[in-house]
């Protein structure tokens, strides 16, 4: 299912429909082969680079801040915030990094009192000395979080797996009230998962990339942009995964 997932997560690529399109353009000799295929090829290109259509369907489907008035046990921070470098062997931090941001904010303000740290290699291959999750607990000890309110998940691959071995790891601990924190973006799918794994958590969603402001329609929205191929690719896992727990 891992192997698959990430199969469909590459074809889920509007940026790699309109390179088909065009080698296809290429060899076909059928005329009217051709003028559909460039016809569609320029229609996939325009609604797939359009900000104002993806920033204002992203915006809806993303999840609302979640304003706390209570504290929680623990907070569950799902991975896919942080790499590795081949070259340098060190992790790092990418675009999604305002989850660990948020969740060590949320353990120092007192709304968590442990922070469980899930996430693995989600490579095809390995790579035996770099972690995500110990990289991840590493730095939230960095900032003053202590190791002994830091669970350390180390084998989930995908969010699927991250709910149940999550689960195991909380009713070994001793199960608790539980606040889920990732991207935004992430958050509906991920709190299905979660759900449906027997782990009530609260939402808190983060790392936002569409903010009200976005959605607004300028002359901006009429200029085509490259990241609205990328918040399309992932949108459209997110769906996809929908899809998915639906069946």
């Amino acid at each position: 299912m891992f192997i698959v997932s990430k199969i469909i997560g590459f074809l889920l690529d509007p940026f790699l429909w309109i390179l088909v399109m065009a080698v296809l353009y290429v060899f076909v000799k059928d005329d009217v082969y051709k003028r559909t295929l460039r016809t569609t090829a320029v229609l996939v290109f325009l609604l797939f680079s359009n900000p104002y259509i993806i920033n204002n369907i992203w915006y809806r489907y993303q999840s609302k801040p979640n304003h706390l008035v209570q504290g929680y046990q623990t907070g569950i921070l799902l991975g896919g915030m942080a790499g590795h470098d081949e070259m340098t062997g060190e992790g790092y931090f990418g675009s999604a990094a305002d989850r660990f941001i948020q969740a060590a904010r949320l353990y120092h303000s007192g709304h968590i009192k442990r922070i469980l740290v899930t996430g693995g290699d989600a490579t095809f291959f390995k790579k035996k000395e770099y972690n995500e999750a110990d990289f991840v607990a590493k730095n939230l000890e960095d900032l003053k979080v202590p190791r002994e309110h830091i669970l350390v998940e180390r084998k989930a691959r995908n969010t699927l797996e991250n709910a149940s071995f999550s689960k195991i790891m909380l009713d070994t601990a001793g199960n608790s009230s539980c606040l889920l924190i990732t991207s935004a973006i992430h958050m509906p799918r991920a709190i299905k998962i979660f759900l449906r794994a027997g782990i009530p958590a609260q939402p808190f969603p983060c790392n936002y990339k569409v903010l009200p402001s976005d959605t607004a329609f300028t002359w901006r929205s009429l200029i085509p942009s490259g990241e609205s191929f990328s918040k399309w690719t992932i949108l459209l896992k997110e769906w996809a995964g929908q899809i998915q727990l639906a069946n």
